[in-house]
């Protein structure tokens, strides 16, 4: 019985920690696998089965707070962001690899208007606005072959993220002028990836200006709507318990 509640919740019937909790070995069960038990309520964005399990008598000794805050924040949950501050991770914490934090995972996504959330509480809590990634690391931000060029979460706001996510950052202290490895601005990144003339007068600065034509004109952008890659993982399989 475990075994098959187990591979459920991994497939996304994270209700099914009640199940769980009622049966022999649990607290063994939640640390085991490649990726454990608690670590799919994270990755579902469950913050109710994460209390069932404290409530239970659990710990979550068997997760590293500061890791799956950069996950949930990756995955746009930012009440389990909210859960994970509230027990012991650091919205400050750099990958000593990478140097992201979970301000920049939140930042890797496209058309995610609702990560907004997740960026205001980050920076609440303590996040550093302007922290910068390792140039040269390889990231798994945007799962496949790319590596970071020393961005801030600002650049990559301009590349993906929509003008109140941006307008955040930049009232808590985003730098526009910031460059990277590379010498490359926000606005540069905000170019690059073609968005929309709100977006590039936001990140304006300098000589770099955005005339009322170009901001009445460029309306286009290369991150609207929502994919069909992440969205569906994190809603699970067809998994029905009735019969």
């Amino acid at each position: 019985m475990p075994d098959r509640i187990l591979e459920r919740i991994a497939g996304g019937r994270t209700d099914l920690v009640f199940d769980l909790l009622r049966s022999e070995g649990w607290r063994e069960s939640i640390a085991e696998g490649r990726v454990n038990v608690l670590q799919w309520f994270v990755y579902y964005g469950d913050v109710t089965a994460m209390k069932a399990v404290l409530e239970a008598g659990g710990d979550l000794s068997a997760i590293d707070p500061d890791r799956e805050l950069e996950n949930a924040a990756f995955f746009g949950h930012w009440k389990m962001c909210d859960f994970l501050l509230a027990h012991g991770a650091d919205a400050a914490f750099a990958d000593p690899d990478t140097g992201e934090t979970a301000l920049h995972s939140a930042l890797a996504k496209a058309g995610r208007p609702y990560y907004l959330y997740v960026v205001r509480l980050l920076l609440e809590r303590g996040a550093d606005v302007n922290a910068r990634t390792t140039p040269g690391a390889e990231t798994g931000a945007f799962m496949r072959d790319v590596r970071c060029c020393g961005e801030t979460p600002l650049h990559r706001a301009a590349a993906y993220a929509d003008g109140p996510i941006i307008r955040t950052l930049l009232d808590h202290g985003a730098d526009r002028e910031a460059r990277d490895a590379h010498g490359d601005s926000p606005i540069t990144w905000a170019s690059r990836h073609l968005r929309p003339g709100a977006v590039l007068e936001l990140l304006a600065f300098g000589d770099h200006r955005i005339g009322p034509n170009a901001l009445e004109r460029i309306t286009s952008d290369h991150g609207a709507g929502w994919g069909n890659g992440m969205e569906w993982n994190v809603v699970g399989d067809y998994l029905p318990e009735s019969t």
